[in-house]
């Protein structure tokens, strides 16, 4: 009876140590949260944008759209973020009749409807999720001056994500670092989620045709909480980070089974911290780094 409760015991920890992935497998495990103050306070980093894209293979007007993105982010080396997601249940996430690829993705659709309530149509981004017309603009032609804003920022965050990948067990290990460079006292989150580059397969054009093309920052999985990542909590009165504050977070990810599969060398990990009061939810930074260096 002994041993049978301490298998009862052992199951459960292991079960609850899992995350419950898009697919129905368990991907990720938190290997170790710590907070500790740092001195001398660091100065600000540059800050990077994030652009959460939502896009479909039978948009016609996507493709545009993802082409201004990518000559910002040419533009600005280092400096935008971008992720391109697919919602499952929008028909122009739809893949084309002959697609290889669906990119829908039911966490997707999770951010959307956790974080930005709806989209006035395809395609649409959010820009840091700051408030404009709704947090998510529709439209290639509202995102350069939100994005424009936004590289002007002087962040109060420092943030750094690394990744390491066992490509025998299949699983990398992600670190990100986060330090304060003054006082912030509203209640914040740190999310990670995982794109994909380099996928060639079919998609609607302007033109109306359907022709090959080349997908880039395609979303395909969360390694934190969906939709709002994971907290950011020290014993201070209103959860307050001072200046020097520094958290490290770790946590172990398996890429979810997808068919064609996902390649590891060419995904990337892409982390942001963000405001979690109320409707200032707004990203005060964010970092990227290859999964599979």
């Amino acid at each position: 009876m002994k041993k049978l409760l301490l298998f009862t015991f052992i199951c459960s920890l292991i079960w609850a140590g899992c995350k419950e992935h898009d697919n129905g497998i368990d991907t990720v495990k938190t290997v170790s949260d710590t907070s500790y103050i740092v001195t001398p306070i660091p100065t600000a980093s540059q800050h990077q944008v994030l652009v959460e894209e939502f896009t479909g293979q039978t948009c016609p007007n996507c493709p545009g759209g993802k082409t201004l993105l990518d000559g910002l982010a040419t533009a600005n080396p280092g400096r935008i973020n971008i992720v391109s997601m697919y919602t499952v249940g929008s028909p122009d996430s739809r893949p084309p009749t002959g697609a290889i690829y669906d990119f829908r993705d039911s966490i997707a659709l999770n951010i959307l409807n956790g974080v930005f309530g709806n989209i006035p149509g395809l395609p649409s981004a959010g820009i840091d999720r700051v408030p404009g017309n709704g947090l998510a603009q529709l439209g290639a032609a509202s995102w350069t001056t939100p994005i424009n804003a936004q590289l002007q920022v002087t962040d109060s965050v420092n943030l750094v994500v690394t990744s390491s990948y066992d490509s025998v067990k299949k699983i990398a290990t992600i670190t990100a670092g986060i330090t304060y460079t003054r006082l912030v006292s509203t209640p914040q989150n740190l999310s990670m989620v995982i794109v994909e580059d380099s996928i060639s397969d079919l998609q609607t054009m302007s033109s109306g045709s359907i022709q090959t093309y080349l997908f880039l920052d395609v979303f395909c999985g969360m390694v934190t909480s969906a939709p709002w990542g994971d907290p950011l909590q020290v014993t201070t009165a209103n959860n307050a980070k001072e200046a020097g504050r520094f958290f490290q977070k770790t946590y172990t990810y398996s890429l979810p089974v997808k068919s064609p599969a996902i390649v590891p060398a060419h995904c990337r990990v892409i982390a942001f911290v963000n405001n979690t009061n109320g409707t200032d939810v707004h990203v005060m930074q964010s970092a990227q780094c290859k999964f599979a260096p």
